[in-house]
């Protein structure tokens, strides 16, 4: 009896051996590497490396203490002195297509404001993972479960207070973090996609709602309509003899039309396209704020703003008007006001193409050249559907370009402080100037213009910093600013839509090398392309400071990471000002191609953050990534070719009486009828 007793309970333990790992959830162990950050110092952590939104000791602090732990003799601790989102992340190796149990414990202290609070998140995954506000004084347990995508081979995993576009301000302590592999979901569990590119599930756990369907029909037709124009005006209007040697006078009265049409068209798509509401809100509460409480308090600890001071003078002004003529919140007039400046700045652009290409190519091809800036889809969707303000940035950047390659080196450095106090992006064009300078030795010039670029940049900025910070508080701006959004491509269409998805933790490999580093690669190899151009034969000539300018933008917005969607922008007219320097028509073919790729990048990525969604990496992503790599390559290649080896090819001239009496005889010939054995038939 004992025996057969035995023999009964070995078998069904057998039996469970065989059947629990099939029917069990399985774990493989901890996968993180020190996760109760027992190991390193206290600023250093080992395996564990520092991300802020808002960078700065002023911002928040990561660290790792004794005081308060949940084992162990050490835990991590986040503060965000101001609304931030703060976290310690780490790299995992992951297996596609599996499952993963993420937990860990976390003490609030306490938190302010309406974001998102303590959490163990997924990098690059908006939302979907549990969060806490309030522990209670305790240690409290979260965990949920994801899972990898078919091709995704690591994913990262953060220790954060705040969440994206959710920051938070507070202090919460983190232990005993978890990654375990495992063999399946448990049963009824909420599962959430670790993949960036997929579509979370909200934090409830329930699939999140079906997102809006974008179709690229439109833009795609309203892309082959622009390139139709283009066509027209390249290979008919540019040669048509009788439209370029019209009278100025007929192209004064042409050019108010155009002028006129370019702004009711502009209004028109200000009140009726469905703009960024996120950004227009963002500027209508800047300019309030600036209303309410002036410069001297904007920038207060603890309130989110990431511009420099240049366009809030606007944005006040702006808030003013809207007093004085009673513009409801969220009203078409409010939104139409907010978004003017950079509709007005699409046409003062569109002005200095004119008068610019009219000196040097005639007043026909002026206002041709004028008509493809004005009525170009990229600047459009850019002003006046999304309403950012690139082109009145835009407006001094190009002029100091212009000064510095027209020899007036005290205009440009001036303009430059001005351009780079209403957008931190001035400073990828830094070289442009540094080469300029240095080619004419304008050493002079130089201490003027940095004497009076600095005063009025600190003038400007004096009444928002003088009792806030003082030069310490500007510099932390910027510095702040410029490290924002660490992630390898911020909705670009460029490399890093290809390698990995978009919003990856800059802290991921490609090729064994985290996005960080390519990012300082990059920017190097951008200088090292401007320097090559400008040191190359003729380095007096400073015609090309509009192609070296071109260049820059270029190679940091392909290759370069944390680049949004609109970085591009500035290469279309920068490329327009390149051919009317050099004549070569193929900067023409290069401006209608960084024309379509700005144009379906903002426009497709407009559509889906309506529908509150980021772009995946779907066929439109993919080919205009592509795209934009190719015309990397072409730009490279024409600029080798033109200011290297010299090779110009303009655009054809109109055909004179003789091509024309020969183009007619050709005609003639092929119309004449056939002959047999070199008589002509008369056979009817």
């Amino acid at each position: 009896m004992i025996k057969s007793t035995r023999t009964a309970a070995m078998t069904v333990m057998m039996l469970l051996l065989f059947l629990l790992p099939v029917t069990s959830i399985y774990a493989d162990g901890n996968l993180l590497q020190n996760p109760g950050f027992e190991e390193g110092g206290e600023d250093a952590p080992s395996s564990w490396t520092k991300d802020m939104w808002i960078s700065g000791d002023n911002s928040g602090i990561l660290s790792i203490q004794s005081d308060e732990v949940h084992s162990g003799s050490k835990a991590a601790v986040i503060e965000n002195i101001e609304p931030n989102h703060v976290k310690w992340v780490q790299t995992i190796k992951a297996t596609p297509d599996s499952y993963y149990k993420i937990s860990g414990w976390i003490k609030v202290v306490n938190t302010a404001g309406e974001g998102m609070g303590a959490n163990i998140l997924a990098l690059g995954v908006g939302g979907g993972y549990p969060s806490v506000t309030d522990t209670s004084g305790e240690w409290q347990y979260l965990e949920y479960i994801g899972q990898t995508g078919p091709k995704q081979k690591e994913f990262g995993i953060g220790a954060a207070l705040g969440g994206y576009s959710s920051l938070i301000q507070g202090k919460a302590y983190f232990d005993d973090l978890s990654v375990e592999k495992l063999d399946a979901a448990p049963e009824g569990a909420n599962v959430i996609s670790l993949d960036s590119a997929a579509v979370n599930q909200d934090a409830g756990g329930k699939k999140a709602d079906t997102p809006h369907k974008v179709s690229p029909t439109k833009m795609l037709l309203i892309s082959v309509l622009f390139s139709v124009f283009f066509a027209v005006l390249y290979t008919k209007a540019f040669r048509s003899e009788k439209l370029m040697k019209q009278s100025d006078n007929v192209y004064s009265k042409w050019l108010s039309i155009a002028m006129g049409v370019a702004f009711i068209l502009r209004i028109w798509i200000g009140l009726t396209a469905q703009g960024y509401q996120n950004d227009m809100n963002t500027f209508i509460a800047w300019g309030q704020r600036m209303v309410d409480l002036g410069p001297g308090k904007f920038y207060e600890e603890g309130y989110f703003a990431d511009y420099p001071p240049g366009y809030l003078y606007i944005l006040y002004i702006l808030s003013l008007i809207r007093g004085v003529f009673g513009f409801a919140h969220g009203s078409g007039g409010e939104n139409l006001l907010f978004k003017l400046p950079a509709i007005i700045s699409d046409l003062v652009l569109g002005y200095f193409i004119y008068q610019m290409s009219r000196k040097k190519l005639g007043t026909g091809i002026a206002f041709g050249l004028m008509l493809l800036f004005l009525f170009n889809p990229a600047v459009l969707v850019n002003s006046a559907a999304w309403g950012q303000a690139d082109s009145f940035f835009l407006i001094f950047l190009l002029l100091s370009i212009h000064g510095a390659a027209n020899k007036k080196f005290v205009q440009s450095a001036i303009l430059f402080a001005l351009a780079t106090l209403i957008k931190p992006q001035a400073l990828i064009f830094t070289p442009v100037l540094i080469f300029a300078f240095y080619h004419h030795r304008a050493w002079k010039q130089l201490g003027f213009g940095a004497l009076y670029g600095l005063g009025i940049f600190g003038l400007l900025a004096a009444p928002f910093f003088w009792n806030n910070g003082g030069l310490v508080g500007l510099i932390h701006l910027y510095k702040s600013t410029l490290s924002s959004y660490p992630y390898s491509s911020v909705n670009a269409f460029n490399l890093y839509a290809l390698t990995d998805p978009m919003w990856s933790s800059l802290d991921l490999t490609w090729l064994g090398i985290t996005y960080r580093v390519w990012g300082f690669i990059f920017i190097l190899v951008a200088v090292a392309v401007a320097a090559f151009y400008s040191f190359k034969k003729d380095r007096l000539d400073l015609s090309k400071s509009y192609f070296i300018g071109m260049a820059l933008i270029v190679v940091v917005f392909v290759l370069g990471t944390k680049m949004h969607e609109r970085y591009m922008f500035p290469a279309i007219i920068l490329c327009m000002f390149t051919y009317i320097e050099s004549r070569d028509r193929r900067f023409l073919s290069l401006f209608l191609g960084f024309s379509l790729t700005q144009y379906i990048n903002v426009a497709y990525t407009l559509t889906h953050l309506n529908a509150d969604v980021n772009p995946g990496a779907d066929g439109i992503v993919l080919v205009t990534a592509i795209a934009n790599l190719s015309l990397l390559l072409y730009m490279l290649y024409i600029g080798y070719d033109v200011y290297v080896r010299g090779g110009i090819k303009p655009l054809p001239t109109p055909p004179t009486p003789e091509e024309k009496y020969e183009e007619d005889l050709k005609i003639v010939e092929q119309i004449r009828p056939h002959q047999r054995g070199g008589r002509l038939s008369d056979e009817v």
